[in-house]
């Protein structure tokens, strides 16, 4: 129910699941403390601007993956970064408020990040779902 609408009230919650909104209160607390749930809100880039978005692929030089990535996760266009099997080492996903400016990220940021070695990048042409719930079971 916290995935559909994270600001419904555990008395609601109680109310529907017919349980006590204490109980609610101290479940949920639970999951957040021990890290199943985490709260937080979520802006729209395209509203603030960023209607450029991408993921950008990334073959990095084993000897320095963790350290790339790291460094990749600095940069303020980049707002996801997992490093992965397959034909590339690290994935991101970035935001800019336009072409030039994801150019010039991948140019003079991306580019000088020491361990990088290729770069492939795959524009946002529509977001057809873009989901943060997960099929939870009890």
């Amino acid at each position: 129910m916290l995935q559909t609408d994270g600001r419904r009230s555990y008395a609601d919650i109680a109310a529907e699941l017919r349980l006590a909104s204490s109980t609610i209160q101290q479940r949920a607390n639970r999951l957040i403390e021990l890290g199943y749930i985490k709260v937080t809100a979520l802006v729209d880039p395209t509203i603030t601007g960023l209607s450029v978005w991408a993921t950008i692929a990334i073959k990095a030089k084993g000897t320095r993956l963790r350290e790339a990535a790291a460094a990749i996760a600095r940069f303020s266009e980049v707002y996801y970064v997992v490093i992965c099997t397959g034909t590339y080492d690290i994935l991101i996903e970035v935001a800019c408020e336009n072409n030039d400016e994801l150019l010039s990220f991948i140019s003079d940021k991306l580019a000088e990040v020491e361990g990088v070695r290729e770069i492939e990048t795959f524009l946002y042409l529509r977001i057809v779902k873009d989901s943060y719930q997960w099929n939870v079971t009890e």
